[in-house]
């Protein structure tokens, strides 16, 4: 009888080979990944604009509703052979934030008005709590809006004081001039860049 000894295959070569591979695609990575990091594109702000990430919580249910108000404002523009809607009908056709709800309670009880350019302006109830000040009351905290529904893309500015009273021109230099910041978003920074060159 022949007795052989058979070593037990516990596959420590294999496993070992593994291992060495995983510590090479470990050092390889932690060397090229500071290497293919994206690089960021965010161009600085002007004085009169505000990036929406930099906007306090507050008044980000406002910037939305603003934002899909202004598709509505201008489709109903065009079913009114180019009149701008009223405040009053955009309260007709529940048209947020022009509605007097609960949601608008808490936003500060808004006062919308009308330019006959295509400017909605709003001011917070007197006793509305502008956002700086961190304590909202029962009527919600608040500031001032301007939507500009002649642009193609929704253009919003904001006062951060609080009852802000509408300025006599909506141009930009009369707004940047009186406190009024615009709301942009890092897409549109470079076209605001391009446009202030010209």
């Amino acid at each position: 009888m022949m007795i052989q000894g058979v070593r037990a295959d516990t596959g420590g070569r294999e496993g070992k080979w593994v291992g060495l591979i995983i510590v090479f695609i470990l050092s390889f990575a932690t060397v090229a990944i500071p290497f293919h990091q994206a690089e960021s594109h965010v161009k600085a702000v002007l004085d009169h604009q505000i990036l929406v990430t930099d906007v306090e919580q507050e008044n980000l249910a406002m910037l939305s509703e603003l934002r899909l108000a202004h598709e509505e404002i201008r489709d109903l523009r065009m079913d009114s052979d180019g009149v701008w809607p009223s405040v009053m009908s955009l309260k007709d056709e529940w048209v947020a934030p022009f509605v007097e709800d609960q949601s608008w309670k808490r936003k500060g009880s808004h006062t919308w008005l009308l330019d006959k350019r295509g400017y909605y302006f709003s001011t917070p109830s007197e006793y509305a709590t502008p956002s700086e000040h961190s304590t909202p009351t029962d009527h919600g905290s608040a500031d001032s809006f301007i939507l500009n529904a002649n642009s193609v893309s929704p253009e919003v500015w904001i006062f951060f004081g609080g009852v802000a009273t509408q300025p006599a021109s909506f141009d930009q230099h009369t707004l940047e001039s009186t406190g009024w910041k615009m709301v942009v978003n890092e897409s549109e920074i470079e076209q605001h860049h391009e446009n202030d060159a010209h």
